[in-house]
């Protein structure tokens, strides 16, 4: 029974020793555990990529010397045609007529000279293009740079416009009804 008793607390003490020396790095409370950052760097190079972007479209700007204004949510717009009326509102339908372009020229059939009809506010536009209309009134138009966070984002729209590609877009508001 002894040398039972002997072996029973040798292997305790190999087994309390070797699980001690198997991590040198002391055990920390998961609370104080170092912060996740992955959500964090994806910000800071949405940021950074975000900045890129108006820098782009800043000399696009800038190198067609366009006179363009820009709202709060970084659209850049011109209203070309005053048009007459009210503007148009959340929920109005409306019949708009647009073509959209890359900044380097290059557009797709989805895009050039569409005409559509649509009810704002439906999320059947992008935010940009939802954005453009409800800035026009009746036969108003206007030209539009459409940021790529307001455009098709980071999965583009495929076979037409890559990711994060802003957009340059005349937009023209032939109808609208209630």
């Amino acid at each position: 029974m002894r040398d039972i008793w002997n072996i029973f607390i040798s292997l305790a003490v190999l087994f309390s020793v070797v699980a001690c020396h198997s991590n040198d790095a002391p055990q920390v409370p998961f609370n104080k555990l170092p912060k996740n950052t992955i959500n964090d760097d994806l910000m800071a190079l949405n940021a950074g990529f975000m900045e890129l972007e108006r820098e782009d479209i800043k000399h696009y700007i800038d190198s067609l010397g366009l006179q363009m204004d820009t709202t709060i949510s970084g659209l850049h717009y011109r209203i070309d045609e005053e048009g007459y009326g009210d503007s148009v509102a959340k929920f109005d339908e409306v019949t708009i007529r647009y073509t959209m372009t890359l900044l380097d020229g290059t557009t797709c059939d989805d895009l050039r000279e569409t005409v559509k009809m649509v009810r704002l506010g439906k999320g059947n536009l992008i935010k940009g293009l939802e954005e453009a209309v409800s800035m026009l009134k009746v036969s108003g138009s206007g030209t539009f740079i459409i940021p790529s966070y307001l455009a098709y984002g980071v999965s583009g729209k495929i076979g037409c416009v890559p990711p994060w590609n802003p957009l340059f877009c005349k937009v023209c508001l032939i109808e609208k009804r209630k």
